[in-house]
């Protein structure tokens, strides 16, 4: 398997946090799994060799050749049983509303087709980059196509940015009247305006947060699962364990037992 990592240039990077491009030639008998977990970040995705396949409830489809995978607070299973490549975009959280002028919590949870998001323009900027031989070639292509679907900030919403970069440099630690006073809003409007961007509630957006620095930590640090709780700002590790089976499907054991390396670390 070969993972590579792209950061953007400038002109984009207050939106995107880094392109991806991911290879695995594997087949039926050494397939690839992987489990795809609550996370805050959408992502825009190109199977450019497609084969991926997504199960929910033991039932496998395949996965659209072309799609957003928005943030959510569910899981469910990627897998593979041939050679398949797949390059990506993954977004900051905030960035659905500034790109694509759609409040980001109309697609939470959801696995959704470039064209019916995009239309016509999403059919072809899909064979734009299906036709690149390269992540250098696609990472351009992308990029020119965002940074022509910017849109400005709006005083309304560009207010909420610093709070929810304010929730992810502490690492989902941190409480919410702390976010208030530095807001010029009601409660109500700030967590309506929070929604619009994120797609969750500051409390869910929070726990989410907490969750997957956990898992980095956990991973960077060679930490036990206690270390791992109570670095993460869990109140012990039942607290964790509740916070891993509602976001993987799974106990925090059975998890880190499967590799996570590959995307984790830089």
């Amino acid at each position: 398997m070969n993972y590579e990592k792209v950061y953007p240039k400038e002109s984009i990077k207050h939106l995107v946090c880094f392109f991806w491009n991911f290879e695995a030639d594997v087949d039926a008998t050494s397939s690839y799994q992987h489990s795809s977990v609550a996370s805050i970040y959408p992502k825009l995705a190109f199977q450019y060799i497609p084969g991926m396949k997504i199960s929910k409830n033991h039932e496998a489809i395949n996965l659209f050749n072309s799609g957003f995978q928005s943030q959510t607070d569910t899981f469910c299973q990627l897998s593979a049983e041939q050679k398949v490549g797949v390059f990506g975009i993954y977004f900051q959280p905030y960035a659905i509303p500034f790109l694509f002028d759609l409040p980001t919590s109309e697609i939470t949870n959801q696995n959704i087709e470039i064209a019916e998001l995009l239309g016509k323009e999403g059919v072809f900027l899909e064979e734009k980059v299906l036709n690149c031989v390269n992540t250098q070639e696609r990472v351009a292509v992308v990029t020119k196509y965002l940074e022509q679907r910017i849109n400005k900030f709006s005083p309304r919403l560009a207010d909420i940015i610093p709070a929810i970069q304010h929730i992810v440099f502490h690492k989902g630690s941190t409480k919410m009247t702390e976010v208030l006073q530095q807001q010029f809003l009601s409660q109500r409007q700030f967590e309506r305006n929070f929604k619009l961007l994120t797609g969750f509630s500051p409390k869910n957006f929070s726990r989410i947060v907490r969750f997957e620095k956990s898992i980095e930590n956990a991973i960077n640090q060679d930490l036990s699962l206690t270390e791992v709780a109570l670095q993460a700002g869990y109140f012990d590790q039942s607290h964790m364990i509740r916070e891993f089976r509602a976001f993987t499907g799974k106990k925090p054991v059975a998890y880190f037992s499967e590799d996570l390396s590959l995307f984790v670390k830089e």
